[in-house]
C-alpha cells in the first residue's frame, strides 16, 4: 500500500522513502516505537520512478545475455546426454560422454569468443565454490547410495591404502618431479611449496570421471569399488593436503617435523569427523523412516522422497560448517542410508529415490563436463582470444607433470600386493584354527577356505587397471581455480627474492598450476577414459553376463560352505575387526534400525545376478559361520540353483530347516516344482516381501500349509521371514 517500496526491517531510518516516513509518523504509536523524525530523510529510491519500483523497464541487454546463456547452457547438458546416449547405443565406446561434454562445453565458450560477449563469458567461467557445493554432492551421495555396499567395504583395506598412502606417495612424487625439472629449465619453473601444492592437487583422481566412464562399459563391483573409493577419498586427502601446504604459504611459516605431524592429526580428525557425520545422518534418517511407519501408509511415496533428500544435504553442509570434509560426509551418508534406511522405505519410494537420486547426478556430471570445456575460453588457458594469458601456455610444465603422474601411480602395483599379503595372513590365521578344531574333515575345510580367499586377491591385471583409471578432472581443477582466485602463488622470480608477476609479460605460478591442470584432465579424460573399455577388457575386469556370473558365484560360494558348514560346526571365531563389526551389525544394529532386521545391499530387497561374485563370495563363509547356512543359499539367485551346482556341492545338512535337523534327503531333496522344499518356502516369502495387502499375508499363511501344514522344519530366521 506504500508508494515508495518497503525497505528491509534493519535499514536505518534515513534510508526509507518519504511516504512511507509519512505514514509512520501518522501512527498513533509513532514516537515510541522511535518514529520521530528529526530531519527530512533521503529517499533510498531515486527519483520516486514508478517503473523503476514495480520493474517495467524493459530489461538491459546483460541481463538478456544472461538469459540466453543460462538457455545455452541446459541445451549442453542435453546435447550431451542425447549424443552419449546415441553412441552407446551404436556401441562407440572410444568416445565417452565425458568427451561429447567436453567439446559442447569448448562450442558454448566458443560462442562467447565469437560474438566477444565479456557477460557471457563472466557467466560460463568456472565457479569453484559453485562446482563443490551443487555439482559435486549430488554424484557422490547417488554413488554410495546405488553403489554395491558390502563391496566396498570387502575392499576397504585396498580402497584406504590408496587414497591415503597411495595420495602421500603420488604427492610427493610429482612435487619433487616438477620441482626437479623447472630447477633444471625442463619445465616452467615452481618454488618448492607451489610444487608440492601441485603435487596434491594434481594426485587427486576425479570420482566424476571415473564414475561417467565405468557406469558406461560395467567393470566389476570389486574393482569398481576400489577405484571410486580411491578417487572419492583421495579427494578429501589432496583438498586438506592442499589446505595445509597453504598454510605454509606465509612469510614467517615455520616448516618442521612437529609441524607435519600436526597437519597430520588435524587430516585424521577431518576424515574421522566427516565420517562420523555422515553415518549419524544416515543412521537418523533410518530412525526416523522407521518411526513414521510411512511404508505402511499409502500415497505416502513423495514424502518419503522428499525426507531422504534432507540429510544428505544437511551433512553436507554441517561438515563444510565444521570446517570438515562434505565429500566424505555425503559418501558415508549415502552408504549409511542404502544399508539402513532404505529397507524401511516402500518399494515404490525405494525405486523412485533410486531413479532421482540417479538422475540428479547424470546432469551433474554433464556439466561438469561442459563446465571444464567452457574453460578454456573463460580463463587464460590458450593464447589468442579474450583471455589470451601474456606469456603463453606452459606446455612443456603440462608434459612433466603428466609423466611425473604416469611414475607416481606406480604405487598401485606396490600396495595392492600388500593387502592381498594381509588378506591371505588373515586367510592363513582361521584355516590354522580350523586345522585345531581337530574334526574328521578339518582338512578339507581349511584347504577349501584358502581356496576361497584365493580367489579374492586383486592380481597384478587389477593393479593395472588401477593405474591405469587415474584421471583427472573437476576436482583437481576446483582447486586450482580457488588457488588462482586467490592468488595464493602470485610472486615470480627466485625463492630468495620474490617479487610481483608483470601479468603484461609473464605467467604467475598459480596461472601456470591453472593450465597444467586443465590441460592434464582435458588429457586423461579423452586419451585415458577412451582406452579404458579395452584396457578393461585385457585385463578381464569387465563385468560378466548373468548366466555366467551366477555359475562362478554359485561355485565360490559352495566352497566356502564346504569350508564351514559341516555338521552342527561352524567357523571358528576370528579375531578380526571386519568380522567383529559384522557380527555386531547383523546381530544388534540391524535390528535396531530397520523394520525386518535385514538390511539393505544395493536395491533392500533380493540381490541381482550382477551382484553376486563380490556380495556371495564375501558374505557366504560369515553366515554358514553363524550358524545360517539356509540364509547363504537364499542369497544365491534362481539362475544359480537352477542347475543344482550350489546344490550339489553342498553338506547333506547344508539346506536343511531346521537348526541341526537335516531334511530328508539332505540338501539336494527337490520339491513339487524341482527345487529343494525349503527354497520353494523362500520363494513365496521373497514374493510376498514385495505385496504390502492383507491378501499377501494370507497366501502366507497358505503357501506355509501347502509345504506341510505348519512351521516345523523352518529355522527361526525363515519363520520370521
Amino acid at each position: 500500500r506504500y508508494e515508495g517500496r518497503a525497505p528491509p526491517r534493519q535499514a536505518p531510518r534515513g534510508q526509507l522513502c518519504p511516504p512511507l516516513v509519512e505514514h509512520l509518523e501518522r501512527m498513533p504509536n509513532a514516537d515510541s516505537l522511535g518514529w520521530a523524525p528529526t530531519a527530512p530523510p533521503p529517499c533510498a529510491f531515486a527519483g520516486h520512478d514508478p517503473e523503476q519500483e514495480i520493474d517495467l523497464k524493459p530489461e538491459s541487454s546483460e541481463e538478456a545475455t544472461h538469459r540466453w546463456t543460462v538457455t545455452l547452457g541446459i541445451l549442453g547438458i542435453a546435447a550431451t546426454m542425447v549424443s552419449g546416449e546415441l553412441l552407446k547405443r551404436r556401441g562407440i565406446f572410444r568416445i565417452p560422454e565425458a568427451v561429447i561434454g567436453l567439446l559442447v562445453g569448448v562450442a558454448a565458450g566458443g560462442l562467447s569468443e565469437m560474438f566477444e560477449s565479456q557477460t557471457m563469458a563472466e557467466d560460463e567461467s568456472f565457479d569453484d565454490e559453485f562446482f563443490m557445493v551443487w555439482l559435486l554432492p549430488p554424484i557422490i551421495f547417488a554413488a554410495g547410495y546405488n553403489m554395491n555396499v558390502p563391496a566396498f567395504f570387502d575392499n576397504l583395506g585396498p580402497t584406504m591404502l590408496l587414497a591415503f598412502g597411495g595420495t602421500v606417495l603420488s604427492a610427493a612424487v610429482v612435487g619433487a618431479c616438477v620441482y626437479l625439472a623447472g630447477q633444471l629449465g625442463l619445465a616452467y619453473r615452481l618454488s618448492l611449496l607451489a610444487s608440492f601444492f601441485f603435487g596434491s592437487l594434481i594426485s587427486a583422481t576425479d570420482p566424476v570421471t571415473v564414475l561417467a566412464i565405468f557406469k558406461v562399459i560395467g567393470v566389476r563391483d570389486d574393482i569398481f569399488a576400489v577405484i571410486f573409493g580411491e578417487s572419492v577419498l583421495n579427494d578429501a586427502v589432496a583438498i586438506v593436503l592442499a589446505r595445509t601446504i597453504l598454510s605454509f604459504n606465509t612469510p614467517d611459516a615455520d616448516i618442521s617435523l612437529l609441524t607435519c605431524l600436526q597437519a597430520a592429526t588435524v587430516f585424521c580428525s577431518i576424515f574421522l569427523g566427516s565420517m562420523l557425520i555422515g553415518s549419524l545422518g544416515g543412521t537418523l534418517s533410518a530412525l526416523l523412516f522407521k518411526g513414521l511407519g510411512l511404508a505402511r501408509v499409502d500415497d505416502k511415496v513423495p514424502l518419503e522422497a522428499a525426507l531422504c533428500f534432507a540429510f544428505p544435504w544437511s551433512c553436507y553442509y554441517a561438515a563444510e560448517a565444521l570446517e570438515l570434509s562434505g565429500i566424505v560426509a555425503i559418501l558415508f551418508c549415502g552408504i549409511a542410508m542404502a544399508t539402513y534406511a532404505r529397507p524401511n522405505l516402500s518399494p515404490h519410494a525405494r525405486t523412485l529415490t533410486t531413479e532421482l537420486f540417479e538422475t540428479l547426478a547424470a546432469i551433474a556430471e554433464a556439466f561438469v563436463f561442459n563446465y571444464l570445456g567452457m574453460a578454456f575460453f573463460t580463463f587464460p588457458i590458450l593464447s589468442g582470444g579474450q583471455q589470451s594469458p601474456a606469456g603463453g601456455t606452459v606446455w612443456r610444465l603440462a608434459l612433466v607433470t603428466m609423466l611425473a603422474c604416469f611414475v607416481g601411480r606406480l604405487h598401485a602395483f606396490l600396495l595392492l600386493p600388500l593387502t592381498n599379503a594381509l588378506r591371505m595372513r588373515s586367510a592363513r590365521r582361521t584355516a590354522r584354527e580350523l586345522v585345531a578344531a581337530a574334526e574328521s574333515d578339518a582338512q578339507h575345510r581349511a584347504t577349501s577356505y584358502l581356496e576361497a580367499a584365493q580367489r579374492s586377491l586383486l592380481s597384478t591385471a587389477h593393479a593395472f587397471v588401477v593405474w591405469f583409471s587415474g584421471l583427472r578432472g573437476g576436482v583437481a581443477f576446483a582447486i586450482a581455480a580457488a588457488a588462482y582466485g586467490d592468488h595464493a602463488f602470485s610472486q615470480c622470480g627466485d625463492e630468495g627474492e620474490p617479487r610481483p608477476c608483470d601479468p603484461a609479460v609473464e605467467i604467475s605460478p598459480d596461472l601456470a598450476i591453472l593450465q597444467a591442470t586443465l590441460l592434464i584432465a582435458v588429457f586423461t579424460i579423452v586419451f585415458f577414459g577412451g582406452a579404458i573399455k579395452d584396457v578393461s577388457l585385457a585385463c578381464d575386469v569387465l563385468a560378466k553376463p548373468a548366466a555366467e556370473a551366477a555359475e562362478e558365484a554359485s561355485s565360490t560360494c559352495s566352497g566356502r560352505l564346504a569350508a564351514t558348514a559341516a555338521p552342527g560346526k561352524g567357523l571358528p571365531r576370528t579375531r578380526s575387526m571386519r568380522a567383529r563389526w559384522l557380527h555386531i551389525n547383523e546381530r544388534y544394529i540391524m535390528p535396531q534400525l530397520t523394520v525386518d532386521g535385514a538390511g539393505g545391499g544395493r536395491a533392500g530387497g533380493r540381490l541381482g545376478d550382477a551382484e553376486l561374485p563380490s556380495r556371495c563370495t564375501s558374505n557366504c563363509g560369515l553366515l554358514a559361520a553363524q550358524g545360517h547356512a539356509g540364509w547363504a543359499t537364499e542369497m544365491v539367485p534362481t539362475k544359480a540353483r537352477e542347475g543344482g551346482a550350489l546344490c550339489s556341492t553342498l553338506p547333506a545338512d547344508a539346506g536343511a530347516g531346521g537348526e541341526g535337523s537335516p531334511a530328508p534327503g539332505g540338501a539336494c531333496a527337490r520339491g513339487s516344482d524341482g527345487h529343494p522344499p525349503k527354497e520353494h518356502a523362500l520363494a513365496i516369502a521373497s514374493r510376498l516381501l514385495e505385496s504390502d495387502d492383507d491378501s499377501g499375508r494370507d497366501a502366507s499363511r497358505g503357501g506355509r500349509r501347502s509345504l506341510g501344514g505348519s512351521d516345523e522344519g523352518l529355522s527361526v530366521e525363515h519363520q520370521r521371514v
